[in-house]
């Protein structure tokens, strides 16, 4: 499990594994409500669970420097949230493949439908990248539904982790395009948006150009996954 210090207190540390479990009891509580009362919980309910829980719970078995004290209430801060900018070429995204990895990508350029983006042979526990994995795909390039996926949410759990100003496409995707037409009809759009005709066997091998959501991009990592 990895473990790193906590900003500004250099004696304090957090590991992986530990925010695992309490994103695990987070996802339980709010399940209780939703269950139970068809709703989710309020902050004031959070805040007065924890402060409940820690008061009962906590001592010197669970917390060092507890042998005299006691929790007396838990208190949340809260704070606008930053506003939430659209994804443009060359943001870094994360995405959660499983309940216990973070897959990563970037996005590459705007078609008329959706983004490119590529998806990197790397996981971990946290959305945190290690640039060191930016040059090896997984999956051969797929076209996102941005709006979807980042910015309404409604599907899976994908988040924006980093910007490139003035990001240039790589001249590895000068061979990539997707597949769109009928038999006899067949076009393939590339990366910067153009398109040609090209043959059924030209296309043969190659993705269609639509979108593929968050089940279907961890269907295509799992079968790739198999096959490594």
């Amino acid at each position: 499990m990895g473990w790193w210090n906590i900003p500004d207190q250099k004696d304090a540390v957090i590991g992986d594994a530990v925010l695992d479990s309490i994103r695990h009891f987070l996802k339980e509580f709010s399940h209780e409500y939703i269950e139970d009362l068809g709703r989710k919980p309020t902050l004031l309910e959070l805040e007065y669970a924890l402060s409940l829980a820690f008061k009962v719970n906590v001592d010197d078995e669970i917390a060092s420097g507890m042998e005299e004290l006691e929790i007396k209430q838990v208190v949340l801060k809260t704070a606008k949230r930053p506003k939430r900018f659209k994804p443009v070429p060359g943001d870094l995204f994360a995405f959660r493949y499983d309940e216990q990895r973070y897959g990563f990508g970037r996005l590459i350029s705007k078609l008329s439908m959706g983004m490119v983006a590529e998806i990197y042979d790397y996981f971990s526990a946290q959305p945190i990248f290690d640039p060191n994995y930016a040059d090896k795909w997984l999956i051969s390039p797929v076209v996102l539904n941005p709006y979807g996926l980042f910015e309404c949410r409604n599907e899976g759990e994908w988040l924006i982790i980093g910007k490139t100003p003035s990001y240039v496409v790589p001249d590895k995707f000068n061979d990539v395009f997707f597949v769109t037409g009928t038999p006899g009809k067949l076009q393939a759009v590339r990366v910067n948006n153009s398109d040609f005709d090209i043959s059924l066997e030209e296309a043969t091998g190659h993705r269609r150009y639509t979108y593929s959501s968050d089940v279907q991009i961890k269907d295509l990592i799992t079968d790739a996954l198999k096959n490594k």
